[in-house]
């Protein structure tokens, strides 16, 4: 009696490693085009989150500014600090300077300054193209200007929004127009646009516009910290388009994602909202409440 012995072919074999192969590759391939996917959205989702969150506390700084507690001392002209807006501080970034007074004895100054990181943080090739990247700061400090132990810095120079790209502010009275300089420490390009031009000797011209702010619109550019596209690809970014100094336009080609957020925020401790009233026997006018 033989006995029968059952196998694979070599055909067979041939086959099933055929199909293997073929099946590795597969899955290969997808979790190439998932992780690849996963880290785009990711990176994406990442700018959404910090550029909201950043956009959110600026908001409520800038609603806070101006406002000065009823017993308020700490600072001879209160009306001279109020908010700063230094353009083109660092290439073509702006920085914003908000002044409010808590106390009778204490007054806050809060800084958001674009600033260059020391060491490279990003890819090779980011660092060999763009250096060290930049990143939005921000600095608090109580009483700026008193001496001694009434000065405090709650922090100084934080780093606020990393991968930043660009930070535009525009400042507009109550008509819609831009206004400029807005400053009392200015800077070259707002001495340019005569900040410095005397009023009866002070304040000057560009301390007088501060009362003047009615709207502060922020534009906010954020780039990813690492690659997203798999080629590089141009991107062309605008802020305040037709703006009369603060149009600014970028051209990159490479392969980070970059998106530009903005929020336009009312001053309300600034310039007051316009009161209409009627009067008895007269026409309806304005109250004299608006930019005092």
């Amino acid at each position: 009696m033989k006995n029968k012995n059952s196998g694979f072919t070599l055909a067979e074999v041939l086959v099933a490693i055929v199909i293997g192969v073929i099946s590795i590759a597969a899955a290969f391939s997808s979790y190439g085009y998932f992780n690849k996917s996963y880290k785009s959205v990711s990176q994406k989702a990442a700018i959404n989150n910090s550029a909201r969150e950043a956009l959110s506390i600026i908001t409520k700084d800038l609603r806070n500014t101006g406002y000065l507690h009823v017993d308020f001392t700490e600072e001879p002209n209160p009306s001279w600090r109020l908010i700063e807006l230094i353009q083109k501080k660092l290439g073509w970034s702006d920085k914003l300077v908000l002044y409010q007074g808590t106390l009778p004895n204490t007054w806050i100054r809060t800084i958001y300054t674009p600033k260059e990181y020391s060491s490279c943080k990003f890819t090779t090739e980011w660092c060999n193209k763009y250096g060290n990247g930049k990143y939005l700061a921000k600095t608090v400090i109580e009483n700026p200007t008193s001496p001694g132990n009434k000065r405090k810095v709650i922090y100084e120079g934080m780093e606020f929004i990393p991968n930043l790209v660009d930070f535009q502010v525009v400042l507009k009275d109550k008509e819609g127009r831009e206004l400029y300089p807005v400053c009392n420490d200015c800077g070259s390009v707002e001495i340019n646009q005569g900040a410095h031009t005397p009023s009866n000797n002070s304040p000057n011209k560009g301390t007088l516009n501060m009362p003047k702010v009615h709207t502060a619109e922020v534009y906010l550019t954020i780039q990813s910290a690492r690659e997203v596209f798999a080629k590089n690809k141009t991107i062309k970014i605008t802020t305040n388009e037709g703006g009369t100094y603060g149009n600014n336009t970028q051209t990159f080609n490479d392969k980070y994602h970059r998106e530009t957020f903005f929020v336009s925020v009312h001053t309300r401790n600034l310039a007051k909202h316009v009161a209409i009233t009627e009067q008895t026997g007269t026409s309806i006018g304005q109250t004299s409440s608006y930019n005092k």
